[in-house]
């Protein structure tokens, strides 16, 4: 990326790069890099659902398994779209950067920097949560043995992984806990990673978006205006049209790179979608079971961890979607109340144009499914709890 704006991406670019896939680079260990993050990742899931085979799959296992798997499947399957759509996340980089040189004076420089820093805030302070999880998780992990020194019992404490897999081993051979302690941290910190670097990523591309749309709006209703009230009437018309065409050309790309962000994650966002209101119902029916039957403490904290974290991504997907929506619906508010009237008739007939084409409708589609706006997220939660409803009636028979 450009000089400028590079600073502003450097948490990001760095654990894209740790993952082997950052789009621009041409290491040779990026596919060693790949292989090894897929073997760790894709197997330690495997084992989870192996399960299955040493034992009598019952509605209470599949839940708990499916709680502790699901989630981090869906975070692979996210890993691979980035690692498949390397050549499409390039392009956007470099329309971002093509962006960053367009901008006509300071004052857009500042926005387009605002809407970047925003973007950086929300990668420090996710990076912050991430952090925090992880160091609480180990901590738990480790409860028993620093309850064993703290408070000693007359016998050590029973300790098992919170992330539970199947190893093919006795039960009660002890000899490995701390190897499979050390796998399912890595498994997990490889995940966090994963969830990190690619939602951050998508976050970036979004302001950017948001930064561009403003931009336009920043260009209908102060460059028009002055341009109606300070220009001589000599030049005037040419002018005019000048600036206008500046404004669409910002609303164009603006339109452009949101398109690009669509049909890149399009199809596999849509089925990713599908199975993340599959696994916030499993969460959701697991989290009633253990408040409600099982009343197990642990199974009731895991769950409820994961019902948050679904929930949050639903919310901040469909925040986005709403946010470009309503800046598209600004700009059309914008170009509506210039003063137009004053306008030459030729700068009329371009801002006719602008409003044409502000006034259509422009959302966020996944797989022509699900719109991305804050009325959408209500709907996927209903679904999911219809779905909780049909998995507590399945079970009471």
């Amino acid at each position: 990326m450009h000089l400028i704006e590079e600073h502003y991406y450097t948490i990001n670019k760095s654990f894209l790069k740790m993952l082997g896939i950052w789009p621009h680079n041409k290491s040779r260990f990026i596919l060693l890099q790949r292989i090894l993050i897929t073997f760790v990742t894709v197997t330690y899931i495997s084992m989870q659902w192996s399960i299955f085979i040493t034992a009598e799959c019952t509605m209470p296992l599949f839940v708990k398994t499916m709680i502790r798997s699901y989630p981090f499947a869906i975070i692979v399957m996210k890993y691979f779209i980035f690692m498949f759509k390397s050549e499409a996340i390039k392009n956007m980089h470099y329309q971002i950067q093509q962006d960053w040189k367009l901008l006509r004076n300071k004052l857009e420089s500042k926005i387009i920097q605002q809407y970047a820093h925003e973007g950086q805030l929300c990668t420090l302070f996710i990076f912050s949560f991430i952090s925090f999880i992880l160091v609480l998780v180990t901590v738990i992990q480790f409860l028993p043995n620093i309850l064993d020194v703290i408070l000693p019992l007359d016998e050590p404490r029973p300790r098992r992984l919170l992330v539970t897999a199947e190893y093919f081993i006795v039960k009660t051979n002890d000899k490995y806990y701390y190897t499979r302690v050390f796998h399912e941290l890595v498994f997990l910190t490889m995940c966090a990673s994963m969830i990190f670097a690619t939602a951050t990523q998508l976050l970036t591309f979004a302001f950017h978006s948001f930064g561009m749309f403003k931009i336009a709006s920043h260009r209908i209703k102060y460059s028009i205006e002055e341009s109606i009230l300070h220009v001589q009437k000599f030049g005037k018309e040419y002018t005019m049209c000048k600036t206008i065409m500046h404004a669409v050309t910002a609303h164009r790309r603006a339109m452009e790179f949101s398109n690009i962000f669509i049909s890149c994650f399009n199809a596999p966002y849509c089925v990713m979608a599908i199975l993340g209101i599959i696994s916030l119902s499993i969460s959701l029916y697991g989290l009633i079971e253990a408040a409600t039957i099982s009343k197990s403490m642990e199974n009731l904290v895991i769950c409820f961890i994961s019902v948050i974290g679904h929930l949050v991504y639903i919310f901040v997907a469909s925040y986005v979607g709403q946010k470009i929506i309503d800046y598209n619906n600004d700009l059309f508010k914008l170009a509506y109340n210039t003063s137009w009237y004053l306008m030459p008739v030729s700068s009329q007939k371009l801002i006719l144009f602008l409003m044409q084409k502000t006034s259509r409708d422009f959302y966020f589609m996944i797989g022509l499914i699900f719109v991305a706006k804050m009325e959408s997220s209500t709907t996927l939660m209903n679904a999911a709890l219809s779905y909780v409803a049909v998995m507590y009636s399945c079970v009471q028979k």
